[in-house]
């Protein structure tokens, strides 16, 4: 049987460093932990985490690794991708944290649906194959058993800012999330591509960045007005509907009126925006769809005759309210 003390000398550090390699601690550099995990890799080392069935080396367990939970925004997502799974006789076992990298490295899971960017692409590159394949939704990365499952972001963005235009818009500004994100990132991509399309320049002034919640969306626009004065946009997209539901209540604090003064435009139409004061323009995305479609390609990943009906594509759609 293959241990630990094995990987440790083959990769040539002492076994302590081979254990926190393999537990993604912060204190190992990204260097040794690739090396340590290659190692592990490349001698078969999978150490009993579970109590798994020793013929078919399989937990019936598929892993959803995530960022955390912040927002309404997973809730959807989660019960598309549960269903498929019960549908095919798996459990799901769901894990927001950045320090889950062993339970992949000792295959606690036989499929992995990964939206948590603590995991890097030279991680899941080294841990995914034929026996763990993974499914990606937040990055463009793809191999033989990592594939990516994306939402069409620039094209929801190029939505808002074309609704925007046609309404007599000529300075819009944007309200953007972490930089350590994909959706919100590629959202940004989106609508600077779409606004340079139309010969419209975007001012630094005008993007603002927040990280995706409601209280900062107000603490964001709040200071922007503050800071600006008259000196606005007309109109805002924001990368989400919580940051763009804190801008709403920051424009209305000031005494100025959404839309009469500043349009806004939210991203994803979570349950409350359409029952916000006013009704929130927004992208709508397809949560439950996007997390069905996630776990049919994880399934079709582990069993290549597997047959599903549904469409591997996504797509979004603008809902036009009154703030936008």
């Amino acid at each position: 049987m293959v241990t630990l003390k094995d990987v440790a000398k083959r990769a040539g550090v002492s076994l302590s460093t081979a254990s926190y390699s393999i537990n993604g601690s912060t204190l190992i550099t990204d260097v040794t932990k690739q090396k340590v995990l290659a190692a592990a890799k490349e001698i078969g080392y999978r150490p009993n985490g579970l109590a798994k069935n020793l013929k078919e080396q399989k937990t019936n367990i598929i892993g959803l690794f995530l960022s955390g939970f912040t927002g309404p925004f997973f809730t959807d997502m989660m019960e598309g991708i549960q269903d498929v799974v019960i549908q095919n006789g798996y459990e799901l076992m769901v894990y927001a944290s950045d320090d889950k990298h062993r339970l992949l490295v000792e295959r606690y899971v036989d499929g992995a649906i990964i939206l948590n960017y603590h995991m890097k692409d030279s991680f899941l590159k080294s841990v995914a194959d034929e026996k763990l394949p993974c499914i990606v939704l937040d990055r463009e990365l793809e191999s033989t058993f990592i594939k990516p499952v994306l939402l069409p972001n620039e094209q929801g963005s190029a939505m808002a800012v074309n609704h925007l235009l046609k309404k007599g818009h000529k300075r819009i500004g944007y309200m953007t999330g972490s930089v350590e994100s994909y959706d919100g990132e590629s959202r940004l991509k989106g609508f600077k591509k779409e606004i340079q399309k139309h010969d419209i320049r975007l001012s630094d002034q005008d993007l603002l960045r927040a990280d995706f919640t409601e209280q900062s969306g107000f603490a964001a626009m709040r200071q922007y007005i503050d800071e600006h004065g008259q000196d606005l946009p007309s109109a805002i997209v924001c990368a989400n509907d919580e940051m763009a539901m804190g801008a709403i209540r920051a424009i209305q604090g000031t005494g100025l009126k959404v839309p009469e003064d500043i349009a806004i435009i939210g991203f994803d139409d979570i349950y409350v925006s359409q029952y916000f004061n006013p009704p929130l323009t927004t992208i709508k995305v397809p949560r439950k769809e996007w997390g069905k479609t996630a776990a049919h390609a994880l399934f079709k990943m582990m069993d290549p005759d597997y047959e599903c009906d549904i469409d591997e594509s996504v797509s979004v759609e603008l809902m036009s309210r009154t703030s936008g």
